[in-house]
């Protein structure tokens, strides 16, 4: 995870934070900050229920809260010390933390509808996400700016806004120009963590405009993923606003033949992600609707003829399924599974209420994802206008920095297209196979059904 607004965390505390996270599944994104520190106190692990202790104490600049998670038996599984602007923030997400564990009941032994499980846990998690969003909102400015973070390969003080150490061994390299103690126009920014790149992105600042900070591409080294597009992020009044719009890939899968595009809106200041993921072979597309700590993940493969598979939704806590599962079959068929029992059965219906819910949860995404095109423009403008300015002679901030990947992004993005077409004209092939298969099964039945025309059928001698 990116450094973005981690400033309430140290970085011990957060490499544990971030490593429970993990285990549970919760995937992290990078432009919603504070978020996590709330979230892994209304974290509710399975059962048996863990035990979470927390008291609120002042402390320099503010309460703190310290949260101590344990397990059945005891044991301490994690200490976590959070920074909290006022009391009351303080004690809302006390209060939030003691409001109790998942219950693993199944649908059928709480006596429930499929329809009213998933309403019913999706209850208890919008009301954790409406605790989330108000301790993770308030934010004071000097949590912001990161002494820590001045930029490496400059003397003066050059503090950028939003960047902060998510680590002890966290450093930042700037090369736009500075103002005032303050990093200002457009530039790229490496990220590294004991001396080791982990993201590149490029960024511009408007002096003229206080503590906000715009972001075109982003790029993670380890797990090879980037985002182009327009995010802004500011503070305030002591909130968080702005938004992204983002295109993503991963190029590391594109090499290994997984053709995935990600369109994403992230509503900032509600915690809140709209992402469209196409498939670019099979023409699969999934809608999911991201909160803090819970999602729905609505699947479409009808346009896949590889796929028996028509349409799928989950709803997750992290990357567990929880609630009802449901199966849409291209024979018309209904699979319906029980994650708390994990049983799964024939719907003998198909419920109008459960086809409108899914249906909601496209039109959202969609009405998002719609705005997404422009907004990736801007960032591909952005990028060819440092291109041109920067990228004749790119400089290596130090050794380790060799390659650009601001400078190589486009380059990069029309070799994996190359690599699109050639893998399309092989899918294609396959299509073709497939349907001469099925046709050659369909030939074999219907010459198996004309031999039993000609058998005479008479009852035994003697009947």
């Amino acid at each position: 995870m990116p450094g973005f607004l981690q400033g309430m965390l140290n970085g011990h505390d957060y490499q544990r934070v971030n490593g429970i996270l993990s285990e549970s599944g919760v995937q992290v994104q990078h432009m919603l900050p504070v978020v996590f520190i709330a979230q892994k106190a209304f974290w509710r692990p399975a059962m048996p229920c863990h035990q979470i202790n927390l008291s609120i104490a002042p402390c320099d600049c503010g309460y703190c809260s310290r949260v101590v998670l344990m397990d059945y038996t005891g044991k301490m599984l994690m200490a976590l010390s959070v920074k909290f602007a006022s009391l009351t923030t303080a004690a809302v997400a006390v209060a939030a933390a003691l409001s109790g564990c998942n219950s693993t009941e199944s649908a059928v032994e709480q006596g429930m509808s499929n329809l009213q499980t998933n309403a019913a846990i999706e209850s208890r998690l919008i009301s954790d996400y409406e605790l989330i969003k108000t301790v993770s909102s308030q934010i004071d400015q000097s949590n912001i700016y990161d002494e820590r973070m001045q930029p490496r390969n400059y003397k003066q003080a050059c503090l950028l806004p939003f960047m902060v150490a998510d680590s002890e061994n966290s450093a930042l390299y700037w090369d736009g120009n500075c103002s005032k103690g303050r990093a200002v126009g457009l530039g790229r920014v490496v990220r590294t963590v004991g001396d080791k790149k982990v993201s590149e992105h490029l960024v511009e600042i408007d002096p003229k405009v206080k503590d906000t900070l715009v972001s075109y591409l982003r790029f993670d080294t380890g797990r090879s993923e980037s985002e182009i597009g327009y995010s802004i992020i500011s503070l305030k009044d002591g909130r968080l606003n702005g938004y992204s719009a983002t295109l993503g890939y991963n190029d590391q899968d594109w090499l290994n033949g997984n053709y995935e595009f990600s369109y994403r809106f992230e509503d900032t200041p509600n915690f809140v992600s709209y992402t469209r993921i196409v498939d670019m072979l099979s023409g699969e597309y999934s809608s999911i609707i991201a909160y803090p700590n819970y999602s729905h993940d609505l699947l479409n493969a009808s346009d896949n003829v590889l796929s028996s598979i028509y349409r799928t939704y989950r709803l997750l806590e992290g990357r567990t399924m929880i609630g009802i599962s449901y199966i849409w079959l291209k024979d018309g068929q209904l699979v319906i599974k029980d994650n708390a029992s994990g049983q799964d059965r024939l719907a003998s219906n198909h419920p109008q209420e459960l086809e409108d819910f899914v249906q909601d949860i496209q039109n959202k995404v969609t009405s998002r994802v719609d705005t997404v095109t422009d907004e990736i423009d801007r960032g591909f403008a952005k990028v060819e206008q440092y291109a041109l300015a920067r990228c004749k002679r790119p400089v290596a901030f130090f050794k380790g920095d060799e390659v650009n990947q601001v400078c190589d992004y486009l380059f990069n993005l029309n070799a994996a297209y190359e690599q699109l077409i050639e893998a399309k004209e092989m899918r294609s092939h396959q299509i073709d196979s497939f349907r001469q298969n099925q046709e050659q099964r369909l030939q074999e039945i219907n010459r198996h059904l004309r031999g039993l025309n000609h058998i005479k059928l008479s009852s035994p001698k003697g009947k």
